[in-house]
């Protein structure tokens, strides 16, 4: 019965908004988004069908909406991203308008608004921002130019993993990975070696997915890296079972080093669990070292377990 009332009350909220006058658009957005982003409890059963009469309005709406884009109300927020998803590339020309502004929590919330429309053709304006002085904004630029995988962002964002700021190099390896182009790939690798760990991992994730390419690259330069990006490099090669890397990583378990050895026997069940059995009997008979101790008994449930 629940599920019928909420039916019936999505088909006339939406039917409703389709039949307005243009002198009650306006009125009828501000009613909407009210619902549409209330806190209160016993009106929650309209949230949903008053975001989707928004949506169903289309672009008759989104000029109202812009307006509402300079709320620093976190359910505001969150309601704008949702209905500019669902009305699409219509509204991305007068998001793309809404970004001349010095307001920062309009550019903020216009930015990452774009960013859920997912049109590649806001992407130019994106970049833009990435000079910007606010390192918000930045970071909320490179994160929407991602989820538009726009690829001709990738050289910007290339730059932008040498920003001064952490949460801003995190977003542009984020986005990278998003496009997964392989011209990001070097500059990934660089990011290994970065002084966060958020960024680090970033980029490391941002390899997965970019792939083979990525993996390929990693094999020729590893000799040249140093301690953390190359248990990085085995993480990389561990997600993509990259067999390639196969004997590189069997030698590295017996490196002096207990974190290369722990990271690669790891990396190994993964890459090729015939092997890593193998090999992880030859080290619990000899293996004194505490970590590399706990990583052999996690890979060694895996591989016997067919993980």
């Amino acid at each position: 019965m629940k599920r019928h009332l909420a039916l019936a009350i999505s088909l006339a909220i939406i039917l409703i908004a389709q039949s307005l006058q243009a002198g009650e658009i306006e009125d009828r957005v501000d009613s909407l988004f009210m619902l549409a982003s209330t806190p209160e409890q016993h009106y929650q059963h309209l949230v949903d069908p008053s975001r989707e009469a928004l949506a169903e309005m289309g672009e008759t709406a989104v000029p109202r909406l812009v307006e509402k884009l300079n709320t620093d109300d976190a359910r505001e927020r969150h309601a704008l991203d949702n209905i500019f998803k669902r009305i699409g590339s219509p509204a991305t020309p007068y998001l793309v308008k809404a970004l001349n502004t010095d307001d920062i929590v309009v550019l903020r919330n216009t930015a990452r608004c774009l960013g859920e429309v997912r049109d590649k053709s806001a992407g130019p304006a994106l970049v833009e921002l990435f000079t910007h002085e606010d390192k918000s904004i930045r970071s909320t630029a490179a994160t929407s130019v991602g989820k538009c995988v726009d690829s001709s962002a990738v050289e910007p964002l290339i730059a932008l993993l040498d920003d001064d700021v952490e949460s801003v190099r995190k977003s542009a390896a984020v986005a990278l990975g998003r496009i997964a182009d392989s011209k990001a790939v070097q500059s990934l690798i660089q990011s290994l070696s970065d002084n966060h760990f958020s960024v680090r991992m970033t980029a490391a994730a941002a390899l997965v997915k970019i792939g083979k390419p990525a993996a390929e690259q990693l094999l020729a330069v590893y000799d040249d890296l140093d301690t953390i990006p190359k248990c990085l490099s085995f993480e990389v090669w561990s997600k993509l079972e990259f067999k390639p890397a196969r004997n590189l990583v069997i030698n590295e378990t017996k490196s002096t080093d207990r974190y290369m050895r722990g990271f690669a026997i790891v990396a190994l069940a993964d890459i090729d669990p015939k092997k890593a059995r193998k090999r992880i009997k030859e080290m619990q008979g000899r293996e004194t070292d505490l970590f590399v101790m706990s990583m052999l008994e996690k890979v060694t449930e895996a591989v016997n377990s067919g993980k």
